[in-house]
């Protein structure tokens, strides 16, 4: 990825967060022109589409027509994945992007290097927001699949990075010690891992040398979750939305107001019937990224549930950026290993790779065994299973016996809902 082209929109988004809103607007009609003029030009499935419904993209004029075109959901982005990709896509080049989230459903996309340019350089401004600075020495915890260690240190970005895949008693309590020692300024991670950090240090006597601020993401900060970091680590903690396929960023400012990132790409917010329903106030947000024009994913259904603040008051940061109260985003339980490891969100790319897998769910009924029950189309085969167990031992090790299983539908949690994780033994609530 080019450096310069980073920072260069850095300093775009930097200026554009404070645009008038009437500025912000003009700004997304015309990105929105310019994609749905290529995807018709370029990209099969819009191509097709377009036709059918009798929309010509030369006459299409921005917000105002978007609504015209029918929504995207994540079964049509696995199913027709080749016919999404645009004709010309090498010309913007193409990055494979694999990601199933904590529903248990594999999406293998591709993103254009202007695609994950805009992203990193829209999240650095949004971590700026969150308190980190330009080679802050930082925390990361997260699945980085480390063979040999817990930690590794890199010098260049000036990150401590500890494999939460390998988080439990023993490697938190020597991670505490390397943390204390080299005293980040900014902690980021999922908040089942910071949260169980915080726990395992507690259950320890040993206290966390404590940062500026906390960044979480990846999944719903709870505001239990928020309260038990904010105790622990004495700082403030910030929320953080996106996602891999880079159509939707949501992300919190120092006044603790969650902006929709609007100049990132458009944000609507229907309901089940696909009805705009913004002055009710709450339904499922839909995101349009600007940039990915490799793989143009036009009003594509996160699936997550977004609830707008109440007031039209300007958030005093001075942004015109929307602002919801909260997002009924990813939840999973999580998952106990022989070995004393606890695992979460980390496990949700355990699933990429194995190919005709349609969901997935993980169900732990003893501490020494696992089930995970599938859903799949007529192109799994013994090398998917193959690939799918191999995905799920980079994660939990050979301790836990698996067994896989073939089902019609997925298991629901007490609640109601399919997880991707269900824990029949846990005894932890973070």
């Amino acid at each position: 990825m080019n450096v310069f082209n980073v920072f260069r929109r850095y300093l775009f988004y930097r200026r554009s967060q404070y645009w008038p809103r009437e500025t912000l607007e003009l700004y997304q009609d015309e990105q929105l022109r310019r994609l749905v003029r290529h995807a018709g030009k370029h990209v099969p499935y819009y191509r097709s589409l377009f036709e059918r419904i009798g929309l010509a993209p030369t006459d299409f004029r921005g917000r105002l027509d978007l609504q015209k075109i029918p929504t995207l959901d994540k079964q049509t982005v696995r199913t027709r994945k080749d016919e999404l990709i645009a004709e010309n896509s090498a010309s913007f080049g193409v990055n494979a992007v694999s990601t199933s989230g904590t529903t248990g459903t594999p999406l293998q996309l591709v993103l254009s290097d202007a695609a994950q340019v805009d992203f990193l350089a829209s999240l650095l401004r949004c971590f700026h927001w969150s308190g980190y600075r330009f080679f802050m020495r930082t925390l990361s915890l997260q699945s980085y699949y480390f063979e040999d260690r817990d930690l590794m240190y890199n010098p260049f970005l000036n990150v401590l990075r500890f494999d939460s895949c390998r988080l439990g008693p023993a490697s938190a309590i020597n991670a505490i010690a390397t943390i204390n020692r080299m005293k980040p300024n900014f902690f980021m991670g999922f908040p089942f891992d910071l949260v169980m950090l915080t726990r395992f240090a507690a259950e320890a006597g040993k206290k966390i040398s404590p940062p500026k601020s906390v960044l979480c993401y990846g999944e719903t900060l709870s505001a239990e979750k928020r309260r038990i970091l904010e105790s622990e680590l004495k700082c403030k903690v910030f929320d953080f939305y996106s996602h891999h396929e880079s159509v939707a960023m949501v992300a919190e400012c120092p006044y603790g107001n969650k902006h929709i990132v609007d100049d990132f790409g458009y944000h609507e917010i229907l309901d089940e019937h696909g009805t705009d329903c913004t002055e009710k106030g709450e339904g499922e947000l839909i995101g349009t990224g600007f940039s990915n024009y490799a793989m143009p994913l036009i009003r594509y259904r996160t699936g997550d549930r977004v609830f707008l603040a109440s007031t039209k008051a300007a958030c005093p940061c001075g942004r015109q950026l929307r602002t919801v109260r909260a997002i009924a985003g990813k939840q999973t339980d999580y998952l106990e290993t022989p070995d004393g490891r606890v695992l979460s969100t980390v496990m949700s790319h355990s699933i990429d790779e194995a190919k005709g897998v349609v969901m997935s769910q993980c169900i732990q009924d003893s501490l020494d065994h696992l089930v995970v029950n599938i859903i799949t189309d007529d192109t799994y085969t013994r090398d998917s299973e193959i690939a799918l167990v191999e995905g799920l031992r980079k994660r939990l090790g050979h301790e836990i016996a698996l067994d896989i299983e073939r089902v019609d539908q997925l298991e629901k949690s007490r609640g109601g809902k399919t997880q991707f994780i269900i824990s029949k033994i846990g005894k932890l609530s973070p």
